[in-house]
């Protein structure tokens, strides 16, 4: 395992194909520095299975894998995650348009929000290539809260974009997995898929 661990994220670079659209949110104090539009979904299957996909003007808000706790769980926390958007569902993607956006063959605008520390979060974990993975120790070090682990890791598991916004690529300092927010099977299945797609 740690012959695939990147401990130098000040090294890697963002995908090109990945676009971001910043938008900070705090349930807590029910502010955002965007006007909540409506938020479209449609559920599509993937490799990793039937997945849930989100939508807003600005791009893709929202991805999760729905096969560990099923879809109406799934669509039930990603809502809560932004309690004054209005939710519609719609045809946002044909089948080959979303395989595109899952292989990143085609630039893809992607809406974050959430928290500045989650957002600081999320695009570090941009910084971590496809094939390899880093820990959470390492990561919280990146953004410059070493002291920060466990919070660092807490907003690892709010990540709304999962794949694209590779969280499954931080493992514990040990190699142990940790966590997956939809499912740890889902996280072997990716990091399974992706070391052979690097083999080859």
């Amino acid at each position: 395992m740690s012959k695939i661990f990147t401990t130098d994220l000040n090294k890697s670079k963002q995908n090109q194909n990945i676009k971001l659209h910043e938008f900070y949110y705090s349930k807590s104090c029910n502010k955002t520095t965007m006007s909540f539009p409506k938020i479209s979904y449609q559920f599509k299957t993937s490799s990793f299975g039937e997945t849930l996909i989100m939508s807003n003007e600005m791009g893709l808000c929202g991805l999760a894998f729905c096969d560990h706790f099923g879809k109406d769980t799934v669509l039930a926390d990603m809502k809560a995650r932004w309690p004054k958007a209005s939710y519609e569902k719609d045809t946002i993607f044909s089948d080959k348009e979303f395989k595109s956006i899952l292989d990143q063959t085609k630039r893809v605008e992607l809406c974050l929000i959430g928290s500045k520390l989650q957002i600081h979060v999320w695009k570090a974990l941009l910084k971590i290539p496809p094939g390899k993975v880093t820990s959470y120790t390492t990561l919280a070090k990146h953004i410059g809260k070493p002291k920060a682990v466990r919070t660092v890791a807490t907003a690892i598991g709010k990540n709304p974009l999962c794949w694209l916004i590779p969280c499954h690529r931080v493992l514990r300092a040990n190699g142990d997995l940790g966590g997956y927010h939809w499912g740890l099977n889902v996280k072997k299945n990716m990091l399974a898929y992706e070391a052979l797609i690097n083999k080859n």
